[in-house]
């Protein structure tokens, strides 16, 4: 092959260039970003137990020992029922204004209800309400083609009771509503 001509052979695939042909800067932009796609797919699967075929006999939490090396670890890979557990929020810079602006340019706009409890954590969680049962068009007026219903999102809240002396700690599942959409109605047809 001429030091001046590439050859790239996949099974199905064969492309040649050479310095007499220019290859497009299209072509070109994406060879290179289907190479660096393989390259970080291959990096990946080497470098974690994600993938990695089990053999007989081999237990899977080796695998993840092996991924933490210089890692003390555990007799029993179980989880414990009672742990520590520090509940700050590390990210508290989200950016708040885009979804309540979202809330009002919706086509099923939307209200928050602050929901307190100081015996759960979190303390406080914004509720959605929607702000009619109809959607709104584009001109702001309510469509009764379309009905406005909430979207629910299944969290884990962190509730702290009283037993004696002492505060003990629970995981409870709470329903809240984060948003509302647009549907059309379901139409019952008596017999």
């Amino acid at each position: 092959m001429h030091p001046d001509t590439f050859s790239l052979t996949e099974p199905s695939t064969s492309i040649s260039c050479s310095k007499k042909r220019k290859m497009s800067p299209t072509l070109r932009a994406s060879l290179s970003s289907s190479l660096l796609l393989v390259l970080l797919a291959m990096l990946s699967a080497s470098s974690s137990a994600y993938g990695k075929v089990i053999r007989p006999g081999l237990k899977p939490e080796s695998l993840f020992k092996q991924a933490d090396a210089g890692c003390l670890t555990q007799k029993d890979a179980k989880f414990p029922q009672t742990v520590r557990v520090n509940i700050s929020i590390s990210n508290m810079n989200q950016d708040n204004k885009v979804t309540l602006d979202i809330s009002k340019r919706s086509l099923s706009p939307w209200d928050y209800r602050i929901d307190e409890d100081h015996n759960r954590f979190p303390q406080v969680i914004a509720d959605a309400e929607c702000r009619y049962s109809r959607c709104v068009n584009s001109a702001g007026q309510l469509d009764h083609s379309l009905n406005s219903i909430p979207i629910n999102q299944e969290i884990l809240v962190l509730r702290r009771e009283l037993k004696g002396c002492h505060h003990s700690y629970r995981l409870e599942k709470k329903v809240i509503t984060v948003g509302c959409t647009c549907v059309t109605p379901l139409i019952q047809h008596q017999a």
